[in-house]
């Protein structure tokens, strides 16, 4: 049963946001009590905090998978995308933001995971692309990845797209493509564009 209620709570906070979902509309969702819900979660905070626990447990296991199944990192980059853009596309722009301001514990944890594994993943990429030739050699790649995150994250801030002008994976899209046509090399580029060609 718990299983069952973080599954419709993740659905229901990653399309809604998590300032808006009450504990009632997740029974009424699930055709269960809320005391039912109660047992297995005492607060919302609790389970807000174990939605993203789960969320960044699969992050790695994707981050696993593409490494095993892609040595290419602009190949790498591209699938990465492609398996994210069911949960982009369904996702509200504000899921983020809302975590941040009402839930520190739970944004707490989404942060040690960007510093302490994307960072580290982003770094190992930057290199092994330096290395094959595809991106530039002279930018520092710790400050690469650092960027890199915050464009990534700043298209959750509802205060950068206001009108909405943009869906949040084509807003992702655009920020991929214009850093990495910063640091890719003539033979970066011509693969990255080649990727880019058979994704349209």
């Amino acid at each position: 049963m718990k299983s069952r209620i973080l599954e419709k709570g993740t659905e229901l906070f990653f399309r809604y946001g998590v300032k808006t979902v009450t504990m009632d509309a997740i029974s009424s969702d699930l055709g269960i009590s809320k005391k039912t819900i109660y047992q297995h979660f005492p607060d919302k905070d609790s389970m807000v905090y174990e939605v993203v626990k789960n969320f960044i447990e699969l992050d790695v296991a994707k981050w696993e998978e593409l490494d095993r199944l892609y040595s290419n990192v602009i190949e790498k980059m591209f699938k990465s995308f492609e398996m994210t853009k069911d949960l982009l596309t369904q996702m509200n722009p504000r899921l983020l933001f809302e975590i941040q301001k009402y839930f520190p514990a739970a944004f707490e944890l989404f942060t040690n995971h960007g510093e302490k594994y994307i960072h580290s993943n982003l770094i190992a990429d930057f290199k092994k692309g330096a290395q094959f030739g595809y991106f530039r050699s002279d930018i520092d790649f710790e400050l690469l990845a650092r960027l890199r995150m915050a464009e990534v994250n700043l298209a959750f801030n509802p205060d950068f797209f206001p009108n909405n002008k943009l869906p949040l994976f084509e807003t992702q899209m655009v920020l991929m493509d214009v850093f990495m046509r910063g640091i890719l090399t003539e033979k970066g580029l011509t693969l990255y564009t080649s990727y880019q060609n058979n994704l349209k």
